[in-house]
This record gives C-alpha cells, sequence and structure tokens, in this order.
C-alpha cells in the first residue's frame, strides 16, 4: 500500500511539474509572440519615414537596408520558435504573413538597389497590417 501511495504522490508530483513548465512555455510563447508583433508595428510605423528620407540621403539609404534585414532577421527567430499546442493556429497565420512579409523585404530591397525607395506603393504595409492584427487572438490565448 506504501508503495502505491509513494508511486501515486510522485506521479501528481511530475504531473504538476509538466503542467508548471507548460503555463510557463505558454507564457514565454505569448510573450515573445507580443514582443514580435510589437517590433513589426515599430517597424511599419518608422520604414515610411526612412523610405522618403532615402530617397534624397545615402546614409537614409543604408539606414533603411540595415532596418529591413534586422526585420527578416526577427521573422527568421519568430518563424522558429515552436508553439504551445493552444497557440499553433495563430502561430501558423504569423508565420505566414511573415513568409509573405520576408518575400517583400527581398523585392523591396532589389528596389532599393535600383534607387527606387517609393514605400507607398509596396505591398508590405498590408502584410504589415495583418500581423498586427493578430495582437488581439494573441492576448486572448490561454493554454
Amino acid at each position: 500500500m506504501k508503495q502505491w501511495l509513494g508511486i501515486t504522490i510522485m506521479l501528481l508530483f511530475l504531473s504538476g511539474c509538466s503542467l508548471v513548465e507548460e503555463v510557463n512555455n505558454s507564457l514565454d510563447y505569448t510573450e515573445q509572440a507580443t514582443t514580435f508583433v510589437n517590433e513589426a508595428t515599430q517597424f511599419a510605423g518608422t520604414i515610411p519615414d526612412l523610405a522618403q528620407e532615402a530617397a534624397s540621403n545615402i546614409d537614409a539609404k543604408e539606414n533603411l537596408t540595415e532596418q529591413l534585414e534586422n526585420m527578416k532577421t526577427k521573422i527568421a527567430e519568430f518563424n522558429g520558435l515552436e508553439a504551445p499546442a493552444f497557440a499553433q493556429n495563430i502561430h501558423d497565420t504569423i508565420v505566414g504573413y511573415n513568409e509573405t512579409l520576408n518575400e517583400q523585404i527581398d523585392t523591396y530591397k532589389t528596389q532599393i538597389d535600383n534607387g527606387i525607395t517609393d514605400f507607398k506603393n509596396t505591398e508590405m504595409a498590408q502584410t504589415l497590417s495583418q500581423i498586427q492584427e493578430t495582437m488581439d487572438q494573441i492576448k486572448s490565448l490561454a493554454p
């Protein structure tokens, strides 16, 4: 009888640790997703002005290119996250937007190399808006 009690207590302890770990992973993922969406929002806010300035300023053009590369790095980092099961749908949605945004950044970088810095006529603004719209879904995540 004591053996069964000991095994039961050990199983309860292990399942409790597993539950705590799952909650911590869930909170960590939610925090990382929120950070990413906030970074994408900031990126969306700075790129139009920087693009306009880059049309006549070589330093701004270099800064613009650097900001685009930084965003690509952030995209890769986010896409590499392992989402908890309850957040998999929203993660997949953001990854899909990120893949589109990544391609759009590559296209825009080619335009910049060709001297075209006009941001207004790119599709990136729409994709960034879609990423921003996921914030409500991220806030409502619960394990």
